[in-house]
């Protein structure tokens, strides 16, 4: 299987979120699967948000699952991938750490974007 990553990066120390993206790569990994992070696909560095978003896009939608790491309800970018994982009916999973919340959040999130 391949998969996604899905983390939030914007308003992190970038150093910090390619620590966590690769340790989480390595992870998933060490069972068998193929991983690609936002890293992999966009190495170049001060390119607008817009140049990003597009190639991550279409990077997940090459993929067969989504990881989506800690703090991804709060991130922009994470959630155009959440809804781009859901309408193209990849595999959505989340990080530990957020298990017993995850349905009650996915709610939300769907909610907020019926309001829109």
């Amino acid at each position: 299987m391949v998969v996604y990553i899905s983390l939030p990066i914007t308003g992190f120390p970038l150093a910090e979120a390619k620590r966590k993206a690769e340790a989480v790569k390595v992870e998933i990994a060490s069972h068998g699967h193929d991983v690609i992070t936002p890293f992999d696909v966009c190495p170049e560095e001060n390119m607008p948000y817009s140049y990003y978003m597009g190639k991550d896009i279409m990077a997940l939608l090459e993929c067969d699952a989504v990881y989506f790491l800690h703090g991804w309800e709060k991130s922009k970018g994470c959630l155009l991938e959440y809804s781009a994982a859901r309408i193209y009916g990849k595999r959505t999973m989340f990080e530990k750490t957020q298990r017993k919340d995850v349905e009650k959040k996915q709610d939300k999130v769907e909610e907020q974007s019926i309001k829109r």
